[in-house]
C-alpha cells in the first residue's frame, strides 16, 4: 500500500521545502546562519520522513529485498564503518595529500551527486500530472542485466532529468559554490532518509548510543575530525552563509541523516498505532483502515522528536558544530 505524501494540505509545504533546501532562499546573506539552519532541518527531517512511508507496503511485510529493515547486528556496524572510512581518509591526507584525495572524492561524490539528484526531480515530480506524458515518451531501451532483470526504459523525462542533474554538477564542480553544494548534500540526505529502514527502536537506539561516542572521541578525543571535515573539499556538508562573515557556517550530512533515521521511525511507528486502532473498529479490513493521504494520521511521536532534534542543533548566535571547530582551532593555536 502506498500513502500519497505530496498532496492535499501537504502539498504546498513539500515544495516549499525543497525549494528552501536548495539554497535559493538564501542567496542573500541577510538571513541568520541559526535560521537558515533550523529551516534547512526541518526541511530535510520533514521531507525525508514522510517519504520514508513508502516502506509501508506494509509495515509487516516489506515488498523487496531492498525494504528490509535495518536489524540491530547491523545497526551496531555502521559507526564501526564510519570510524574505519574517516580514519582511513586522515591517513590518505596525511600521507598521500589532501589535494590528490581530494580529486578522487569530487569525483565519486559528483557520480552520487548525479543520481541522488536525479531521484530528487523524479520525487519532485511523481504526482504532477504536466510531466506524464513526458515520462510515457520512451527514447531508449539500455540493457542492464548487470543490475536489473530486463532492459531500462528512458524516457523524455529522465533525459531532461539527467541533463539538469548534470548541470548542476558542473555548476559545483567548476564554482564549488554553497548553492550547488546544498542541493547536491540535500539530495544525498533525501535518498538516505527514502531508502534506509530501521525498524525497531532498540536498534535505532543502539545506532545512536554508539554514533555518541563516537562524535566524543573523534571530535574531542582527536583532531581526525577536524581534519576531514575542514580538509574535504565535497558537499559533505550544509554551507550556510553569514551575514556579516565571509566564512560559511556548516552542518555535516551526518548529523541530519543520523538523528534523522530515528524521526522516519517516529513517523512510521505513528502510521502504525493508527493503522491498528482502525483496523480493530473495521474488524480487520486493512485497506479501510490505512490513510489515503499523510496527512489524515495524528504524529504525536514525529513532532515531540523533530522539536527535540532541531533544538539539539541550536545555539544562541551559532551552529553546535561550528563552535566545536572553532574550539579546535583555538586549541591548537
Amino acid at each position: 500500500m502506498k500513502i500519497s505524501v505530496t498532496r492535499g494540505a501537504y502539498n504546498f509545504a513539500f515544495y516549499f521545502a525543497m525549494f528552501w533546501v536548495s539554497g535559493l532562499t538564501g542567496l542573500t546573506r541577510a538571513i541568520p546562519p541559526f535560521i537558515q539552519m533550523s529551516v534547512d532541518i526541518a526541511a530535510l527531517l520533514y521531507v525525508g520522513a514522510f517519504l520514508s512511508l513508502k516502506f509501508y507496503s506494509f509495515v509487516y511485510k516489506p515488498s523487496s529485498e531492498t525494504e528490509k529493515p535495518l536489524t540491530s547486528d547491523e545497526s551496531w556496524k555502521m559507526p564501526l564503518t564510519a570510524g574505519f572510512v574517516l580514519v582511513g581518509l586522515f591517513m590518505l591526507f596525511k600521507y598521500i595529500g589532501k589535494e590528490y584525495v581530494n580529486y578522487a572524492l569530487v569525483g565519486y561524490f559528483s557520480f552520487l551527486g548525479f543520481c541522488s539528484i536525479k531521484f530528487w526531480i523524479d520525487t519532485l515530480c511523481e504526482d504532477v500530472s504536466i510531466f506524464q506524458p513526458l515520462k510515457e515518451i520512451d527514447v531508449a531501451k539500455v540493457e542492464v542485466y548487470r543490475w536489473f532483470e530486463g532492459k531500462l526504459d528512458i524516457s523524455v523525462f529522465d533525459i531532461i532529468g539527467y541533463l539538469i542533474s548534470a548541470a548542476i554538477i558542473a555548476i559545483y564542480i567548476y564554482f564549488r559554490d554553497w548553492v550547488s553544494n546544498n542541493i547536491i548534500g540535500a539530495a544525498f540526505c533525501l535518498y538516505g532518509f527514502e531508502n534506509i529502514y530501521i525498524g525497531s527502536f532498540s536498534t535505532a537506539f543502539i545506532m545512536l548510543g554508539l554514533f555518541f561516542f563516537y562524535d566524543i572521541f573523534f571530535v574531542f578525543g582527536t583532531s581526525i575530525m577536524v581534519t576531514i571535515a575542514l580538509g574535504i573539499d565535497g558537499p559533505i556538508k550544509l554551507l550556510l552563509p553569514r551575514v556579516t562573515d565571509p566564512r560559511n557556517s556548516l552542518i555535516g550530512l551526518g548529523d541530519i541523516l543520523v538523528p534523522g533515521l530515528l524521526l522516519t521511525l517516529c513517523l512510521r511507528y505513528d502510521l502504525l498505532q493508527y493503522v491498528e486502532k482502525k483496523m480493530k473498529e473495521s474488524k480487520g479490513k486493512l485497506k479501510a483502515a490505512f490513510p489515503k493521504t499523510s496527512s489524515e494520521f495524528p504524529k504525536p511521536y514525529f513532532i515531540t522528536v523533530s522539536y527535540t532534534h532541531l533544538r539539539a542543533h541550536e545555539t544562541g548566535r551559532n551552529l553546535v558544530c561550528r563552535l566545536l571547530l572553532e574550539k579546535k582551532k583555538k586549541k591548537k593555536k
